[in-house]
């Protein structure tokens, strides 16, 4: 591993900071440029500064160098704070529906950090399929769109964009609303009908993700909004990152892996004493997904999950990525702390047999 990286992957250990190791780092004459860059590009900047704010050695960093992580911090506790804003307007919304839903991802993590750790580009919305018309109602009469935001600005979606999305991802087209907050002019609003844990459909697994769901983020008015259960979220979240991580599209465009989504793992592992639910995870038949996501949580910030009570027979997996569409597999040699960053995954990969 190079010393940039291990000195990137110190950065990010927030909860138990080696300022020893960083500072011994320091003094191996380091590519700065390249860390800055790495931290930025994982969404960890905030995380960084808040680390290397209360290292005895800050007054040696370069003040090119800081200032960036600094910027950084401070545009995510504006950003933290509008969010906050925004799942006040949230509850206002659900407060007394009849369906049930949870939160999930980031509308729950971003409150177990510290202000300006962990920002969040939207709200995800689990429910049921049959309450799609529901919690659409709600969006629509309160001035929300369908569509997409990009690049600051926004394109309403058409009929068949909304139809397509529902029947074909598992998802909703976005509901969008105008909002002007701080560090946040679009509010986004993603209703998931499904955990995309297989192919086929999930929905029973959906309807006892949602009944066992708890009201677990507190909101700013006095309310609190519902998420999963925790076992579920975190098993929802390692199948989510296995997804990303395992699909050539992701790996195409370079969002395929990212230090945040392991960073998640560590903290609530942190938090919530380091347990994973084994029996649980092999029944539903995810042991590749949460192995895949928890073993990187090890790698990356010795976690120290046990990894033995998943049923795993082949380790294959876990360096194969797969093009559905293109029905192609693929395959890549690296360890995993050099596959995460690496600048360039796509041109590492050879195809095998699908």
């Amino acid at each position: 591993m190079k010393y940039e990286d291990e000195y990137i992957l110190h950065c990010c250990r927030f909860l138990n900071p080696d300022y020893v190791a960083l500072e011994e780092l320091h003094g191996q004459n380091l590519d700065y440029i390249y860390i800055l860059g790495q931290l930025m590009f994982n969404r960890v900047g905030g995380v960084g500064w808040h680390t290397l704010a209360n290292a005895p050695f800050l007054g040696k960093l370069n003040r090119e160098f800081r200032n960036p992580l600094k910027a950084v911090y401070e545009a995510g506790v504006q950003k933290g704070d509008s969010f906050a804003r925004a799942l006040d307007l949230l509850f206002g919304i659900l407060a007394g529906v009849k369906f049930p839903y949870a939160l999930l991802k980031g509308s729950y993590l971003a409150g177990l950090y510290p202000p300006g750790l962990r920002t969040s580009n939207d709200i995800d919305i689990l429910i049921n399929f049959e309450n799609i018309t529901d919690i659409s109602k709600l969006f629509l009469d309160i001035g929300f769109v369908q569509g997409y935001q990009r690049n600051d600005a926004f394109t309403p979606a058409t009929r068949a964009q909304v139809v397509s999305s529902q029947m074909n991802r598992g998802e909703t087209v976005p509901f969008v609303k105008q909002m002007n907050w701080p560090q946040m002019k679009y509010l986004e609003i993603d209703v998931n009908l499904s955990l995309d844990f297989k192919p086929g459909g999930d929905g029973a697994v959906v309807a006892g993700f949602l009944e066992n769901a708890a009201a677990d983020i507190q909101t700013g008015c006095g309310g609190a909004l519902m998420t999963l259960a925790r076992d579920d979220f975190l098993i929802q979240l390692c199948a989510h990152i296995y997804k990303e991580a395992t699909t050539y599209n992701w790996v195409e465009f370079g969002r395929d892996q990212g230090l945040y989504k392991y960073l998640d793992i560590y903290l609530m592992l942190a938090k919530f004493g380091g347990a994973v639910n084994c029996e649980k995870i092999n029944g539903l038949g995810l042991q590749k997904e949460c192995y895949y996501a928890l073993n990187g949580a090890n790698e990356l910030f010795g976690a120290g999950v046990p990894l033995n009570g998943i049923e795993i027979d082949d380790l294959g997996f876990m360096k194969t990525v797969t093009d559905v569409a293109g029905k192609k597999t693929y395959r890549h040699d690296m360890d995993f702390v050099d596959w995460v960053f690496c600048p360039k995954r796509k041109e590492h990969l050879r195809e095998v047999a699908f």
